[in-house]
């Protein structure tokens, strides 16, 4: 479930899951109901494009489900649960500072 109580079960949905402002070594977290079977793809943009941002995808029992710590500055995860559940998304910035919208698709 979205932070505003949608769920990420429509046919080919957007949905924006927050906005954040963090600096190098910090992080902030999202949680989202994704449904199971189905790819979630989610994306996380800063508006700088000089950071590294950095994205971890954990299960509701903490296992670590993908992650993207590439140099560029978005993150980008694809997901696809193999059950129904909340997701935990880890936004982290490696380098720089800025502000960033989270994105999830499906």
């Amino acid at each position: 479930m979205f932070s505003d109580g949608v769920t990420a079960e429509s046919e080919n949905k957007v949905a924006q899951l927050g906005t954040g402002t963090i600096s190098s070594g910090g992080e902030e977290f999202f949680s989202v109901v994704l449904t199971a079977d189905k790819p979630h793809r989610v994306f996380v943009h800063p508006d700088d494009p000089t950071v590294d941002f950095d994205l971890a995808v954990y299960d509701e029992n903490n296992n670590l489900v993908d992650f993207d710590v590439s140099d560029s500055a978005d993150a980008f995860c694809i997901i696809t649960p193999k059950w129904t559940g909340t997701f935990r998304l880890q936004v982290m910035a490696a380098r720089g500072m800025s502000s960033y919208t989270i994105v999830v698709e499906d």
